[in-house]
């Protein structure tokens, strides 16, 4: 009995035995005997967290090794990239986008072992944004793994990159002011996005609402707001992630173009825009280059108000020296701020640029200050409005401002190797440029009260005869005639036959008036006036006010298949030779209708009535200006008073309008 029972354990030991040797034996099958190592925890750790930034990439070592000899297949999120044999293994992974990682190797051996590791890799964003501006913000650091699917837009600039880059369909929420590209407004009237209020008043509980998991902030954007949204990062269920944009200069904006782009997983599109906005800035950049610097206009940019202008440090200032200008504030400003008219009437800009929003720019009335009509600008109407939405936001149309001020400036460039100009210039810079000549002297004057003819190699101009005023003689380098079918301005009320732009370069004293000789074929007036040649008629375009005045205009003579005519004004300019839309003959007869003139009140800017020769220009004495007493310290009271007024409206249309 005591055998039979020894036999039993005996049984039952040898059983157990076996069984445990079998268990051994699938623990090894089963992977136990394969190791893994990674460089960023130098152990098996099989998860962990790497840090990328903007153009960087993070490298990271992995390694697996056995007693026994394996197949080892390396995959990256499933997708297989590397293949080897033996008893060990490595694979080098740069890691050069956020996100989720898998990282697996299956080794095959009769049976199939696998490996992984879990890797988050984070995007780190530091000095690169710009909301470490912000006191107590210095060390912010915008950490993303996971691409935002819901963001917010706190500017205009900001709406404006973010669906350039292709990132608009995870916008739901922008200002009241973000009204560009036009698809904003489509989604904003369909629902698909919120408005979270102003630039400069947004509602922080529209934009907790949203539960975006990215915010994008811009200069001007209230501060409290930025901390409050800060504060509620910390908590848990938050995790507020804000991106801040303070460009100021075009490199600026494109780092800025490029990190929305990483951030939203569009890098692509964002580095494609960056290069086409390169490549139009480069084409004028290789024009304009060839300006020395006595050849720059001097250019005064006012930004919503006479008074206000921008520095050195601002993208405005790239702008005005991108295309070929001079910004005349650059040494007085290294943002923007005021400026005095003193400071104006002393560096006597060439060209005038302001922003304009509709009717709330308050340039054109201040123009029409006495004070300025000495204003090289100003005395030639060279004043010339630019979309505030263009020239104010730092986003991907500010080369669209570089090219409207290009085109602004242009006429005034003197001919500098004008030879490789032209086989590289497709389109004119003032409108589609037909012809463009000038007839160059070496500093002609002309004796105050004095009049003299300019001669002039043109087809449609002959010559111009000037009278300087009497109080001071009158000097210019270069009268330039150029000559287009079409301008990108406002029609005349008439069928257009040609745009005649005509400017004095570096010219000094003052013109009491020009009397223009052109000419027009007879073809054309066949063709468009029935014949009748004196339906022809001289139009000027006055840029303030964005309107066609026609000048009387008196037929002179006929001769080689044209037919000849002179016309009276009082400054240089923008003109366009017509004939009626309707025939003269075919209208009820009316009396001759004296010259159309700008005249002196608000919001007009202020030229001098022209006398209007009938054969020889002698001209009428021009109407006595009255005089006004002095009230000097009125004025001063004013000027404050107009200047605290004016900060507080273009305070509150900058914070609108970024």
């Amino acid at each position: 009995m005591r055998r039979s029972v020894n036999i039993c354990a005996l049984l039952l030991a040898s059983f157990l035995l076996i069984s445990m040797l079998s268990l051994i034996s699938t623990a090894i099958a089963s992977g136990s005997s394969i190791t893994q190592w990674n460089s960023v925890t130098e152990n098996a750790s099989d998860s962990f967290y790497v840090d990328i930034g903007i153009g960087m990439s993070k490298e990271v070592e992995f390694h697996v090794s056995s007693l026994d000899v394996y197949e080892w297949t390396w995959a990256v999120n499933e997708e297989e990239i590397k293949e080897s044999q033996g008893t060990s293994s490595d694979l080098s992974y740069a890691f050069k986008d956020y996100g989720i990682y898998n990282i697996s190797v299956l080794g095959e051996n009769g049976t199939t072992e696998c490996v992984c590791w879990n890797v988050t890799a984070w995007l780190v964003i530091e000095g690169e944004n710009d909301v470490r501006e912000l006191e107590g913000l210095e060390d912010y650091t915008l950490r993303i793994s996971k691409k935002p699917e819901r963001i917010v837009s706190m500017a205009p600039s900001c709406t404006e990159i973010l669906f350039a880059v292709g990132a608009g369909d995870s916008v739901v929420g922008v200002t009241s002011f973000c009204n560009y590209p036009p698809a904003v407004l489509d989604k904003v009237n369909s629902g698909e996005i919120e408005v979270i209020g102003g630039y400069s008043t947004p509602s922080l509980e529209k934009i907790v609402d949203l539960e975006p998991d990215l915010i994008v902030a811009a200069y001007g954007n209230p501060d409290d707001v930025i901390y409050r949204l800060i504060e509620l990062r910390e908590e848990e269920e938050k995790k507020y992630q804000i991106y801040a944009q303070h460009p100021k200069n075009f490199s600026d904006i494109f780092t800025h173009i490029k990190i929305t782009g990483v951030i939203t997983k569009c890098e692509d599109e964002a580095s494609s825009l960056v290069n086409k906005q390169k490549a139009k800035l480069n084409a004028i950049k290789e024009k304009t280059d060839l300006l020395e610097e006595e050849q720059r206009p001097r250019v005064y940019y006012a930004m919503g108000s006479l008074f206000m202008t921008t520095g050195s440090g601002t993208f405005q200032h790239d702008i005005i020296n991108t295309a070929g200008g001079k910004n005349i504030a650059a040494e007085y400003l290294s943002s923007w701020g005021p400026f005095s008219i003193e400071h104006i009437v002393e560096e006597d800009p060439q060209v005038i640029i302001y922003s304009s929003h509709g009717s709330e720019s308050l340039v054109p009335g201040q123009i029409t200050s006495a004070e300025l009509k000495t204003v090289d600008a100003i005395k030639n109407n060279r004043i010339y409005p630019i979309d505030e939405n263009i020239v104010s936001r730092p986003g991907p149309r500010v080369i669209d401002a570089v090219e409207i001020v290009y085109e602004d400036l242009s006429e005034l460039f003197n001919n500098v190797n004008k030879e490789s100009w032209d086989e590289e210039e497709e389109e004119g810079g003032y409108g589609d440029e037909e012809e463009g000549v000038s007839s160059s002297y070496e500093k002609e004057a002309i004796k105050a009260g004095e009049e003299r003819t300019i001669e002039l190699d043109n087809e449609y101009l002959a010559n111009i005869t000037i009278k300087a005023k009497g109080d001071k003689d009158m000097e210019f380098t270069n009268i330039s005639v150029n000559v287009t079918k079409e301008l990108s301005i406002s029609r005349p009320p008439a069928i257009v036959y040609r745009y005649l732009n005509v400017t004095a370069d570096n010219l000094t004293g003052s013109v009491e008036w020009l009397k223009l000789n052109f000419s027009v074929s007879e073809s054309w007036i066949a063709a468009n006036a029935g014949n009748n040649t004196t339906a022809i008629s001289l139009f000027y375009y006055d840029y303030i006010n964005d309107r066609w005045a026609e000048l009387n205009t008196r037929e002179i003579g006929e001769g080689d298949g044209k037919v000849y005519y002179t016309a009276t004004k009082s400054t240089f300019g923008t003109f366009a030779i017509c004939a009626p839309l309707k025939l003269k003959s075919e209208q009820p007869q009316l009396p001759p209708a004296p010259e159309v003139e700008v005249t002196p009140s608000p919001p007009s800017m202020p030229v001098q009535s022209t006398p209007v020769p009938t054969s020889t220009p002698t001209p009428k004495p021009s109407p006595k200006e009255t005089e006004t007493p002095e009230t000097s310290g009125f004025e001063v009271v004013l000027a404050v008073v107009g200047l605290l007024a004016v900060m507080y409206l273009l305070r509150r249309k900058i914070d609108e309008m970024r």
